[in-house]
């Protein structure tokens, strides 16, 4: 069984910064604007961008320091679980590296296209737009507590 999502402006401008479907948008979002020449997107890159775009950070990735210790909270993981069993990204093992990697899917790519229709969460897509932050950024995350 797989969900399918209407967009409806009267509720896309009060959803909140925990709604699927904005994490939904921020991770399709991720996707699209934040690979470079990439096809597809570590786990910990994801996870890195979404927890900084959920909150709006300014100059967020300018640091040279990768990571700052978090918890993926279970909102996020839901969202994440929700997002690939409908099919709007794909999980792939990357036997080389034993990761997961993830990939934006024509449906994903769909629901973006609507949500940027509606001209919805543009702060968080304009906000995606503007990282330029290489994957092999993440080959040796350096931590900070």
């Amino acid at each position: 069984m797989s969900i399918e999502i209407q967009l409806k402006s009267r509720f896309l401008d009060c959803a909140p910064d925990n709604s699927t479907l904005t994490h939904l948008a921020i991770m399709c979002g991720a996707l699209k604007y934040c690979l470079g020449s990439a096809k597809t997107m570590s786990f910990i890159k994801m996870a890195y961008i979404f927890d900084k775009t959920i909150n709006l950070e300014a100059n967020a990735f300018s640091s040279k320091i990768t990571l700052s210790s978090w918890n993926i909270d279970n909102d996020f993981k839901k969202s994440l679980i929700m997002a690939e069993s409908n099919g709007f990204i794909e999980l792939i093992v990357d036997k080389s590296s034993k990761g997961v990697r993830i990939s934006l899917t024509d449906k994903g790519d769909m629901y973006l296209g609507l949500v940027e229709g509606h001209k919805a969460f543009s702060n968080y897509l304009e906000y995606l737009k503007e990282v330029k932050i290489p994957e092999n950024r993440f080959d040796n995350p350096i931590i900070r507590s």
